[in-house]
Parts: C-alpha cells; sequence; structure tokens
C-alpha cells in the first residue's frame, strides 16, 4: 500500500472513531442496503416521493494472480414517485443516475417503472424496476457486494413470498435487450434464493439457505449470431444456526457453512473449467453498528459471473491466468452508524489471505447512504 492509501485510511479510521463516539440513532446492519417490499394497508391512496442516494468510495488493494486492484469514487441516485391506489397495490416511476467522479460526463441514466401487486399476504408480484443486489441475499461467491454500487439497478420479473417461517425470490434480471441485427448478445440473470426455518425457539434458529444462480449470454437474431452461447450455473445450499444474545458486545452470532457449485451449461462449452465445487463456512458477530465475519474458502474450478471475483479459479482480465485451487481465510468488518434521519455512514473492510501463496490481498469501502420517503398526499 502507497503513501497516498495510508493517508486516506487514517482519515477514514479516524472519522468513524469520530462519529462513533457522537449520540446518535442506531439501526441494524442489513437494514441499510435493503429495500422494504412490504405494502401496508395504512400506505393506501398515499403519493410519496422515495429518495435512495449511496455516495460511495471503493479501494480494491488486489496483488495475486486473479482479481485486479482499482478505485471507484461515485454516486448512485434513485428518485422515485411512488402511488398506493390500495392496500394490494404500488405504483412507482423514476430514474436512476450512476456516476463516478472524474467522469462526471459520463452520467449513466435509466428510466424505472414498477408495478407490484400483493397476490396473497405473504406474496407479491413484481414487474419492471424488482428488489435486486443484495434484497437478493445471496452469498459473496455468488453475488459481489460491489453490484450494489455499480450495478445498482435490476429490470424484470420477481415472485417474493416471506412469512414467519420461510423467505424466497424468484427472479429475471434482463441486462441487455436485444433486436434484428443488434451486434451484441442479449444478458439476463435467472435466480432464486430461500431460506427455510427448520427450527425457531427462544433465542435460537436453525435454517437452510438455498441459492441458485443462471447466468445467459446468447441470441438468434442479432447480426453476430455465430458468437458462442453462454449459460453458467451457480448454486449454494448450507445449514445456518444463529443466536440471539443479551450481550454488550455481541447481539447475535451466526454460523453457516455452504456447499457451492458450478457448472457451464452451453451448448459449446468454451470455459476454462466446465464445473466445479467449493465449501464456504463462516462465523459472523453483529451488534448494532458492527458486523464482524471470519470464514474459510476452497474452491477447486470454480467460476461465477457476477460474484466476488477474488473466489474464482480464474482471472477474468489476464489470458489463460489460473488458480484451479483456491483455499482461502477471509475477515470482514462492516461498521454502520445512524448519523441522522434517513441518513447511514458506513464502512466495510475485507480481507482475503491466499494460504497456497501466501499472500493477503484486502478492500475498503467508504459509504454513505440515504434512504427516505417524503410524504406528498392522500388522495
Amino acid at each position: 500500500m502507497d503513501f497516498k492509501n495510508h493517508i486516506i485510511l487514517f482519515i477514514i479510521l479516524f472519522v468513524i472513531l469520530l462519529v462513533s463516539l457522537s449520540p446518535c440513532r442506531s439501526q441494524t446492519n442489513d437494514s441499510v442496503y435493503f429495500q422494504n417490499f412490504q405494502i401496508y394497508p395504512s400506505d393506501s391512496n398515499k403519493l410519496l416521493l422515495q429518495i435512495d442516494n449511496t455516495n460511495f468510495i471503493k479501494n480494491n488493494e488486489y496483488f495475486g494472480n486473479i482479481a485486479e486492484g482499482y478505485t471507484l469514487l461515485g454516486f448512485n441516485l434513485t428518485p422515485k414517485f411512488v402511488y398506493y391506489p390500495n392496500s394490494r397495490i404500488k405504483l412507482s416511476a423514476g430514474g436512476n443516475f450512476t456516476s463516478y467522479y472524474g467522469r462526471e460526463n459520463e452520467i449513466n441514466a435509466s428510466l424505472l417503472l414498477t408495478f407490484q401487486y400483493k397476490v396473497l399476504p405473504h406474496f407479491d408480484f413484481v414487474l419492471g424496476n424488482i428488489y435486486g443486489t443484495l434484497n437478493h441475499k445471496l452469498i459473496d461467491p455468488l453475488f459481489d457486494f460491489e453490484r450494489y454500487l455499480s450495478n445498482n439497478i435490476e429490470n424484470g420479473v420477481q415472485f417474493l413470498w416471506n412469512s414467519d417461517r420461510i423467505f424466497t425470490d424468484l427472479w429475471l434480471n434482463w441486462e441487455q435487450q436485444i433486436f434484428q441485427d443488434d451486434p451484441f448478445q442479449e444478458k439476463f440473470n435467472v435466480g432464486l434464493s430461500s431460506e427455510f426455518i427448520l427450527l425457531q425457539k427462544d433465542q435460537y434458529e436453525l435454517s437452510i439457505p438455498f441459492q441458485n444462480l443462471i447466468r445467459h449470454e446468447g441470441g438468434q437474431i442479432n447480426s453476430n449470431s455465430d458468437e458462442p452461447l453462454k449459460t453458467i450455473f451457480n448454486n449454494a445450499t448450507g445449514l445456518r444456526f444463529s443466536k440471539n444474545m443479551n450481550h454488550k458486545l455481541i447481539h447475535k452470532f451466526d454460523v453457516s457453512s455452504f456447499i457451492v457449485n458450478y457448472q457451464d451449461l452451453s451448448p459449446n462449452k468454451q470455459q476454462m473449467y466446465i464445473d466445479g465445487t467449493a465449501s464456504f463456512t463462516s462465523l459472523e458477530l453483529t451488534n448494532t453498528n458492527f458486523d464482524f465475519l471470519v470464514g474459510y474458502w476452497y474452491g477447486k474450478q470454480f467460476i461465477s459471473p457476477i460474484g466476488n471475483p477474488i473466489y474464482e479459479s480464474y482471472s477474468r482480465t489476464m489470458f489463460y491466468v489460473e488458480e484451479p485451487i483456491r483455499q482461502l481465510i477471509i475477515g470482514k468488518l462492516n461498521y454502520q452508524k445512524n448519523v441522522y434521519s434517513g441518513i447511514n455512514m458506513g464502512f466495510r473492510f475485507e480481507t482475503y489471505y491466499d494460504l497456497l501463496w501466501s499472500n493477503l490481498e484486502y478492500t475498503w469501502t467508504v459509504m454513505v447512504v440515504l434512504k427516505e420517503d417524503f410524504f406528498l398526499k392522500k388522495f
């Protein structure tokens, strides 16, 4: 790490220390990133202005052969008008604007429209702009946290089930549409993320997470239809044990273990490996503001197109660079503080120690997240 990064990291840690000593409201860590998809009867006939904004700096200090280091500084702004015509329907219209500092003339703007219908008390249907990225609750090897910053918008169709013992998210995210003779391929992701609670007693909880993701790139009507179709399948099946604790420093601990799979389902296989497996085990300790995770990753010929590249067995950017076996010791620290109503400050520090190459890589992220609803009118 060069002198510039030492200075930046020192400033960040100093600011976090000051904020942590100041009296502020608190909330759970996860709620900072998740969107609330519930429709409440009290929302009927309301018109709201919803503002979601994330300002961020993310610095990836990667020194191995698999992932390359770089820095992202920018913002993601999503203003929407939200209308509830009754107790079961939600309509929203707005836009998303993503920009990186130093390239302000390249703002990525998109129009957002959403129709959501509460079919049953625990079952929602969403068409248009869906509840994406971290809302899917996928593990990092399948879905990179960085997509929350750089690919925050997902559009398609979604089916959500959320009850006391079952969470299920089935979605299609259509990233790139094609028409006749377009010079590129269509791209979309299909996912299924579920968690079934087997045992829930007092402060204990035992559950089975089940996660699937398909990445497809292809098409038949584009001008380069001779380009090979690509269909990649990833799966993670695990067991999670959680316990709430009445402790001053630790409010909850969570132990989870996943068996993770990769398979190339393409008609003409072009990937470096046809299939692969992995295991991912972690211990997580949380309180109101802090979240600490330590984990172990063992991967053999593993590929995950939209997962964190640090877990993969080949390089996405360097031709034919591979490490068929990856063994990583992982440490993550996540800090969140509600500094004002609807405004949260966050800091993430992640380390990855490669056991085979004795190589330490890390990344740090600073974010300010604004999520606020402004009541406009009731009809």
